[in-house]
């Protein structure tokens, strides 16, 4: 890419959300330091309640989670159950078979006596009629002993195999539960990443905004001032690269999770680079804001700039060091930092939970400058675009 030739500077508003005759109406309202101070109360004001709203977020995860481990283990002890069951069902079939056995003795037992008349004999043989009642008795017992012996397991069979059923279908339900669980669990972490995806959580917002007013108090910017007389932006007439060599890993969109806290959606490009890679200014500008270890993310810049006469603002992630301040004027040889993405990768035993290797993250977003009272960083996803001039998946460019 042919290097920019950098148009005349012009004096703009930082928080200016228009371009042309609209840029002068938007910068007349909210737009003196005594702004940004008044935006840093109102999100410190609602610091506490992001900081309730992520415990309760978590304090539902951990529920799901005591849940779903509640259910595990009622499955265990289910399995453990029909198990036993299982064993009494199988020594119950072995006394029904040692008395079916003992039935079928019995019956050949009373054809034999019935045959030979022994039956009668023996009822007959009777000395008195005290001794042929006792006979007749002992007859009744054994029969009676018999039908009952296997009415009593039947009942025992009939109980075990509804028992069974009964603790099937409980098992089914528990696994049902543990899905749920996990479900349940899985949406709410999304929710958490997403949060935390190439967007700031409020706390970070507030020392960005921090920063920010600390360089235009350094500018000597009074509370009452208009913000127009404390900053100049450029204009560019393009785009140059913030590398001179480098492979394009991941495109701007959807795509496949990197890691477990990473977006589908990917807000940028990744640019394979070796860590320690000096990283330049895509265009003249201003930085706005500046994040520091992120644990989406990493380290961070937000730089603003004009480019054919719109406002940008574009962001370099996974940074091993950052060599500008918040406030800074930079051209496009501007050095803004060093790449990182490998050590700093949390997988390394780094604090980035977004990145799994040695790379650079480019994006970009249109629209205004964002880190300011209009445009806060947190808007900043929502108006990123395809950064221009950049080769396809797993391509390589050679010349900024």
């Amino acid at each position: 890419m042919k290097k920019n030739r950098l148009g005349s500077f012009i004096v703009v508003f930082i928080i200016c959300l228009f371009v042309g005759s609209n840029c002068l109406a938007a910068i007349n309202q909210n737009d003196t330091l005594g702004d940004l101070k008044t935006q840093l109360k109102a999100l410190q004001a609602k610091q506490q309640q992001k900081q309730n709203e992520k415990k309760k977020t978590q304090s539902e995860i951990d529920a799901n989670k005591r849940k779903m481990q509640n259910a595990a283990n009622e499955l265990e002890e289910t399995k453990a159950n029909i198990a036993e069951l299982e064993k009494q069902i199988e020594i119950t079939n072995e006394d029904i078979t040692k008395v079916k056995a003992e039935s079928e003795e019995l019956l050949v037992l009373y054809q034999e006596l019935d045959s030979e008349n022994i039956y009668v004999s023996y009822i007959t043989g009777a000395s008195s009629m005290t001794d042929l009642i006792m006979r007749m008795d002992v007859i009744n017992q054994l029969t009676e002993y018999n039908e009952q012996k296997l009415d009593e397991l039947e009942m025992l069979i009939n109980n075990n195999n509804k028992l069974n059923k009964e603790l099937a279908k409980y098992q089914v339900k528990l696994n049902e539960n543990i899905v749920a669980y996990e479900q349940s669990i899985e949406e709410l972490g999304d929710e958490l990443a997403d949060l935390e995806l190439g967007a700031l959580t409020i706390d970070q917002e507030i020392t960005a905004l921090q920063e920010t007013i600390k360089s235009y108090e350094k500018l000597g910017c009074k509370d009452d001032q208009l913000l127009t007389a404390c900053v100049s932006v450029a204009n560019n007439s393009g785009w140059l690269k913030p590398i001179s060599k480098g492979r394009i890993n991941s495109l701007y969109g959807y795509r496949s999770r990197p890691t477990a806290n990473a977006s589908s959606y990917h807000k940028g490009i990744d640019i394979g680079t070796a860590e320690g890679t000096k990283v330049y200014a895509t265009a003249a500008g201003t930085v706005g804001a500046i994040v520091r270890k992120s644990s989406c993310g990493g380290n961070m810049v937000y730089v603003w700039a004009y480019v054919n006469g719109k406002p940008y603002t574009y962001v370099f992630m996974h940074l091993l060091q950052i060599s500008v301040n918040v406030g800074d004027t930079v051209g496009v040889n501007t050095q803004i930092g060093l790449s990182g993405g490998g050590s700093t990768a949390s997988r390394n035993g780094g604090y980035d939970t977004c990145t799994t290797g040695a790379h650079l993250h480019y994006g970009l977003a249109s629209g205004g400058f964002y880190g300011t009272k209009e445009l806060p960083l947190s808007k900043f996803n929502s108006n990123t675009m395809n950064p221009p001039g950049y080769p396809g998946l797993y391509q390589w460019f050679y010349s900024r």
